[in-house]
């Protein structure tokens, strides 16, 4: 059983057998952790590293997957240890190559999963249910000769009609967002598709009620290592 989470846990569970009672064992909160939550990948280097540290107190197979984004194209990226042993304890850095198809002028973005799988305990009698949690983050790959933005959501153009919002990035950058907008002062609210716009991209979203005397949007991005930021408020065109 696979879940999305910031921790990796283990679940003992001691299941009525033939009217026997039940009994339980604590929950461990631990597992494969990565150092950052977000992976940057530059093209001057043509690659990227990430550390990540086991907290169990048992090894860990760690398998590692990359998610090619079905509207982002014309990068390849792959890890030189898909499958790697981590001790109790160990830090272990993973190395990622980069190939293109071209010389990059935009940011391009995919996500990693890293999946820590405990050894499976033969010698107990118990019946074990392992939740391996997941380890998934996006990666962000930086154009060579790109200036880094760290604000690039103030260059966002946003747009409303009646109940319609569009929002456009005219910029080389991917933009990361929550994705609930309100519109000001009417506070008209609407959900964008994705929480993230690519370059040369433009997303829509419908309003609860027509924004038409509303003239400001507030909505709440992420910065470029995926902390969330305090709202941002943008000009709204009608």
């Amino acid at each position: 059983m696979f879940l999305r989470s910031g921790f990796t846990r283990h679940l003992l569970l001691m299941l009525p057998f033939l009217g026997a009672a039940v009994h339980s064992s604590p929950v461990v909160a631990a597992g494969i952790v990565p150092s950052t939550t977000l992976l940057m990948i530059e093209e001057a280097d043509m690659g990227g590293t990430i550390n990540l540290v086991n907290t169990d107190p048992v090894p860990n197979l760690l398998y590692t997957t990359i998610t090619d984004l079905p509207d982002d194209t014309g990068t390849h990226l792959m890890v030189t240890q898909p499958v790697v042993r981590v001790e109790p304890g160990q830090t272990q850095q993973l190395r990622f190559i980069l190939r293109t198809d071209a010389p990059l002028t935009t940011e391009h973005l995919k996500r990693v999963v890293f999946e820590g799988i405990p050894p499976k305990d033969a010698a107990t009698k118990r019946i074990k249910v392992d939740f391996n949690l997941r380890q998934d983050i996006p990666v962000l790959i930086h154009p060579k000769n790109l200036p880094v933005v760290k604000d690039a959501w103030k260059l966002l153009h946003w747009s409303a009609n009646g109940k319609t919002v569009t929002v456009k990035n005219p910029s080389p950058y991917v933009v990361r967002l929550a994705l609930g907008v309100t519109t000001l002062p009417s506070s008209a609210t609407g959900k964008l598709a994705k929480p993230y716009i690519l370059p040369g991209e433009t997303m829509t979203a419908t309003l609860n009620k027509a924004a038409d005397v509303d003239n400001q949007l507030k909505f709440t991005p992420a910065s470029r290592y995926g902390v969330d930021v305090p709202s941002f408020t943008a000009p709204l065109n009608q």
